[in-house]
């Protein structure tokens, strides 16, 4: 069985239904999906990251190094900056996403927490004789996020009473032990918090107090849905970019040189081969649904579905999903046998 979440032992986590995800055992959901969502969308909730994992970078080549590596600038951050990016191999083809933040002379690489083993290989792979550590804070820290229009009051108290004026992905610190960083890792305003593991409980317990209502993982799967936003392993692949989406586009710079992967994506950004884009879906039922599902339009494949759950409000599935850029209407697409409906959202 997985090891359980740093925050397990908060009396605010208590009662919560367990679910393994990425390697850490943690809550899918704490009661009714209905009242985590209107929380979501009325106050704040606060959710366990532990899905998470932390690199931390240093070295006197450290970004230089990483710049080469990397589909974003890195070079440039200043202290208390980040940015997406993607780890792309020689053909293009994506092998993990990450959130890279400037912390002091070193970096630390924001992860999917299944993915370390897999990023660590690849880094060791293209490093040579470039002076660059590695520290492995995934065991070291715990990680909570917050969203929700009432995020804005909880930073304040914090003591971050400009959160509103932050950009994506700058950091500060409370302490020096604890990380305060802007977020909308659920497509509204967010923050995360990055704390010791021995205070984990007494951070979980510290915001609920505050007034921030658990919720699940679950929970972040529905409100990353709405807002469009595709996850590693299971919207992004190993498809070659260039980007199909806003959030793609945000993790790849066109003037930021050369980087492992980047003579592929400039030509096929130059040539506008896009051959499909990611849209939001939606349908009346998707239980049974096997994912990666193809779409159907008149018997020909149009797509697929890459994720797909059930709407806590409106009793509809949501999903996200891709349609190939060929495709001039969205009418009349189905899924499965029988066919199902499937309405595009967007995209």
């Amino acid at each position: 069985m997985s090891p359980l979440s740093p925050f397990a032992e908060a009396r605010a986590y208590a009662g919560a239904k367990l679910r393994d995800v990425r390697g850490i055992r943690l809550a899918a959901r704490f009661g009714d999906p209905a009242a985590e969502y209107d929380a979501a969308r009325s106050g704040a909730v606060l959710l366990d990251r532990s899905d998470r994992g932390l690199l931390a970078v240093h070295g006197r080549d450290a970004r230089a190094w990483l710049h080469n590596l990397v589909t974003n600038a890195v070079r440039t951050l200043d202290d208390g900056a980040g940015n997406y990016a993607f780890a792309c191999n020689v053909k293009g083809r994506v092998l993990f996403d990450l959130n890279v933040l400037a912390v002091g002379d070193g970096l630390w690489l924001d992860l999917d927490r299944a993915t370390i083993p897999a990023a660590r290989a690849h880094f060791d792979r293209h490093l040579f004789t470039e002076e660059v550590r590695f520290t492995d804070l995934t065991g070291q820290t715990a990680r909570l996020g917050c969203t929700g229009p009432r995020c804005v009051e909880l930073a304040r108290e914090l003591g971050v009473p400009h959160f509103a004026a932050l950009p994506a992905l700058a950091h500060v610190g409370l302490s020096e032990e604890v990380r305060f960083g802007r977020h909308d890792f659920a497509g509204g305003p967010g923050f995360e918090l990055v704390v010791p593991r021995g205070t984990a409980a007494a951070w979980w317990d510290r915001l609920a107090a505050a007034g921030a209502t658990p919720a699940g993982y679950d929970m972040l799967d529905v409100l990353r849905i709405e807002a469009g936003l595709p996850w590693l392993g299971r919207d992004i692949d190993e498809t070659v970019l260039p980007p199909e989406t806003g959030q793609v586009e945000r993790g790849v710079s066109y003037q930021k040189g050369c980087y492992l992967g980047q003579e592929v994506l400039e030509r096929m950004r130059a040539h506008g081969a896009l051959a499909r884009r990611l849209v939001r879906l939606a349908m009346d039922d998707g239980r049974d649904v096997v994912l990666p599902a193809p779409l159907i339009q008149a018997g020909a494949d149009v797509g697929r579905i890459t994720s797909l759950v059930p709407h806590p409000r409106t009793a509809r599935w949501i999903g996200l999903g891709y349609v190939r850029t060929t495709v001039t209407s969205v009418a009349d697409i189905v899924v499965g046998a029988p066919p199902r409906a499937v309405t595009v959202l967007s995209g």
